[in-house]
């Protein structure tokens, strides 16, 4: 394996984040969800790559990025590398995160090795900066970053399970649906909120999405539960309730549905990483 694609770039104050990582053939992840975006490109190696519960081949070139409702997991069939970019979006372009934050199914591409060489560039010319720290090296990584953002969803264009050209007023119901998730969200109370009709708002998420309203609604849901299963010690009983489950039987049916297995498995998966 080529060890000259090794880049380490440290945080900028926890929002973001440039690793490469060397995965053993076997298992790397189980299905997870993430608070963060990320982007991954396979370097070299193969991978058995599941988004949403769709498998597909990832090798050099193939990459992805991951929003807020995407889950996935990963398994090298062979060993593997790959370079991960972590990021929350923070003092990045307003249209681009409002871009990525609306995309469900993973932005999906496939690069060709001239475009796999200058995101390779693109990383390098942020470990530089932030490494050098000269004056506006901040801005300097931030924008190599969202470069890579930019030709990933270019490349994506009808690849993708989601969409890049979702319209403001789906932004802007979305963003309120991650914000009131805990509450009542019914397809009917969001509707009127927004001065739609209940059809009419039905009939664009499906457009735009690819899922019915509802399935929308417990992707949000079950990020929040999947982040609580891993990082506190509340019961099943309290996380359905906290992340606005009407009870814990239909938490459980749609845990199981999504990520294919309990919570309680999944917690021990993801407590054992």
């Amino acid at each position: 394996m080529n060890k000259d694609y090794y880049i380490t770039v440290k945080q900028i104050e926890n929002h973001l984040e440039i690793s490469t990582r060397y995965h053993k053939k076997g298992p790397v992840s189980p299905n997870h969800w993430h608070d963060y975006f990320e982007f991954e490109m396979v370097l070299d190696g193969v991978y058995e790559h599941t988004v949403g519960g769709e498998k597909r081949i990832a090798r050099r070139g193939s990459a992805w990025i991951m929003s807020y409702l995407d889950y996935h997991s990963l398994h090298c069939t062979d060993d593997a590398i790959l370079i991960n970019i972590s990021f929350t979006g923070k003092d990045m372009d307003k249209e681009l995160i409002d871009s990525l934050s609306s995309s469900t199914g993973g932005i999906l591409c496939e690069f060709d090795d001239r475009t796999t060489e200058k995101i390779l560039g693109l990383c390098e010319r942020a470990r530089s900066e932030m490494l050098e720290k000269k004056p506006l090296w901040k801005c300097s990584a931030t924008n190599a970053v969202e470069d890579i953002l930019v030709t990933a969803i270019r490349n994506s264009v009808g690849k993708s399970g989601g969409t890049q050209n979702t319209p403001k007023l789906l932004q802007s119901v979305t963003n309120h649906l991650r914000q009131n998730y805990k509450g009542d969200i019914s397809l009917s109370t969001v509707a009127k909120h927004f001065g739609l009709s209940a059809g009419h708002l039905g009939l664009i998420f499906g457009k735009n999405f690819g899922m019915n309203y509802n399935n929308y609604i417990n992707r949000i849901r079950l990020r929040h539960a999947c982040n609580m299963l891993t990082h506190s010690n509340l019961s099943t009983k309290e996380i359905a309730s906290e992340c606005g489950f009407n009870s814990v039987e239909y938490f459980f049916y749609v845990f199981k549905k999504h990520l294919s297995c309990t919570p309680n498995v999944y917690r021990k998966q993801t407590k054992d990483i």
